[in-house]
C-alpha cells in the first residue's frame, strides 16, 4: 500500500507540474489561436499519462515491455488527440472568425447574414447579432423619420407662426400710426390672431411633453360621455353657423380613470378636426359605448375621408395630408397639424389607445379607447 501510494503522490505531482507548465504556456500564449491552446491542452494530458506510465515502470508495477508498450499506447493516443484537437480548433477558429466578421458588419451598419456554423454556441451568437441589427436597423430608420417629421413641423409652425405674427405686427403699426378707421375691429383681430399663435404654442408644449413622458395627469373617475357632451356643447355653435350637424350618442358608456381636462383636449381636437372637413349640410356623429373592459369614443364626420396612405400618418406631429393643406372654411387649430398627434397621445398616457380610418359610408372616423375605472 505504501507503494502505491508512492507512485499515486508521484504521478500526481508530475501531472501538477505538467499542468502548471500547459497553464503558463497557456498564459503567454493568451492570444494565439483556439487550436494552439486545445494542442496544449491535449499534450499535457498525454504528458501526464506518460509521466504515470513511467513512475508505474520504475516502481515495478509494469515490465519493461509493458510499460514500453503502455508509452506507445499513450503517445499514438495523443498524436490523434492532438490531430483531432487541430481539426476541431480549426472548425471553431473558423467560426469565431465568422462571429468576428459579423460584429464588424453590425458596427458598420452592414447587414449581418446568418450562415451555418459548426459550433451550437456560435451559432446561436451569429443568430442574436443578426436579430441586433434587424433591431438597430429599424431603430435608425424610426430615427431617421423621426428626423425627417421633426424638420418638417419646425418649419411648418414656423410658417403657421409667421401668417398671425405678421398680421399683429401691420394691425399693431396701423394703430400706433392712427391710420386704423376702426380701431376696435382692429384690435379684436389682434386678440383673435394672438390666441390663435397662444393654443399653437400650447399644443407644441403638450407635443413635447408627451415625446418626453411628462404629461401631467390628475386621474379621477370621468364620464367618458359627459366629456364628449360638453366638447360638442362647446362647438355646436360654430357647427350650427358652418350648417353642420353634431350630435352625441351615448350607449352605456361607463366611467374611466383619467384626467378630466386631458380628456377633454383629445375630444375637442377630434370634433375640431371633423369640423374643419365636414361640407355645410354634413353631419358630425360622436359614439361613446363600452367595448368589453374598455370605454370607446368615435368621432365620424362625412367629409371627404382620410386619403390612401394617410391613415399610417395621421397621427404623427406636424403632418397634414393634401386636404388638410387646402383652405377650411373654418380655421380652429391653426393648422398646425398637431391634433391627431396629441388625441394618441393622451390616449397612450391613459393606458389607451387612439385609431383612424374610414367608415363605411365614407368619411373620417377616428376612435379612442380607454380602460374602464376599476
Amino acid at each position: 500500500m505504501a507503494d502505491v501510494l508512492r507512485v499515486v503522490a508521484v504521478s500526481a505531482g508530475i501531472a501538477v507540474g505538467v499542468g502548471l507548465v500547459a497553464w503558463v504556456v497557456l498564459r503567454r500564449a493568451a492570444r494565439a489561436p483556439i487550436a494552439v491552446h486545445l494542442v496544449t491542452i491535449v499534450v499535457a494530458a498525454v504528458a501526464s499519462v506518460t509521466g504515470g506510465v513511467l513512475v508505474a515502470a520504475q516502481a515495478m508495477y509494469l515490465s519493461e515491455h509493458d510499460a514500453r508498450i503502455a508509452i506507445t499506447i499513450a503517445v499514438t493516443s495523443g498524436v490523434v488527440a492532438v490531430v483531432a484537437a487541430l481539426l476541431v480548433g480549426s472548425q471553431i477558429s473558423r467560426s469565431a472568425r465568422m462571429l468576428r466578421g459579423a460584429a464588424e458588419d453590425l458596427g458598420n451598419g452592414i447587414p449581418v447574414e446568418v450562415r451555418p456554423i459548426a459550433v451550437g454556441e456560435f451559432r446561436a451568437v451569429l443568430e442574436e447579432l443578426a436579430a441586433s441589427d434587424a433591431r438597430l436597423t429599424a431603430a435608425r430608420e424610426q430615427i431617421a423619420q423621426q428626423e425627417v417629421t421633426r424638420r418638417d413641423l419646425v418649419t411648418r409652425i414656423t410658417h403657421d407662426l409667421r401668417v398671425p405674427l405678421a398680421g399683429i405686427r401691420a394691425q399693431a403699426e396701423a394703430l400706433q400710426d392712427g391710420l386704423a378707421r376702426d380701431p376696435e375691429r382692429y384690435i379684436a383681430q389682434i386678440v383673435a390672431q394672438t390666441d390663435r399663435v397662444d393654443a399653437m404654442v400650447s399644443d407644441l408644449f403638450a407635443v413635447s411633453q408627451i415625446d418626453a413622458g411628462t404629461l401631467p395627469l390628475r386621474r379621477e373617475r370621468v364620464s367618458l360621455a359627459d366629456v364628449a357632451s360638453d366638447a360638442a356643447s362647446d362647438l355646436r355653435p360654430l357647427a350650427e353657423a358652418a350648417g353642420v350637424e353634431l350630435d352625441v350618442v351615448a350607449t352605456d358608456p361607463g366611467t374611466v380613470e383619467a384626467d378630466a381636462g386631458q380628456l377633454a383636449r383629445a375630444v375637442a381636437n377630434l370634433l375640431a378636426n371633423a369640423l374643419q372637413h365636414t361640407p355645410a349640410g354634413g353631419g358630425i356623429r360622436v359614439d361613446v359605448s363600452r367595448d368589453g373592459d374598455a370605454a370607446l369614443l368615435v368621432v365620424g364626420d362625412d367629409g371627404p375621408g382620410f386619403a390612401a396612405g394617410e391613415v399610417d400618418r395621421v397621427f404623427e406631429a406636424g403632418w397634414r395630408g393634401d386636404t388638410a393643406r387646402s383652405p377650411h372654411r373654418i380655421d380652429i387649430t391653426g393648422a398646425a397639424g398637431l391634433g391627431l398627434a396629441i388625441v394618441r397621445g393622451i390616449a397612450r398616457a391613459h393606458g389607451g389607445e387612439a385609431t383612424a380610418g374610414n367608415g363605411d359610408g365614407g368619411g373620417a372616423r377616428v376612435a379612442v379607447r380607454l380602460p374602464l375605472a376599476g
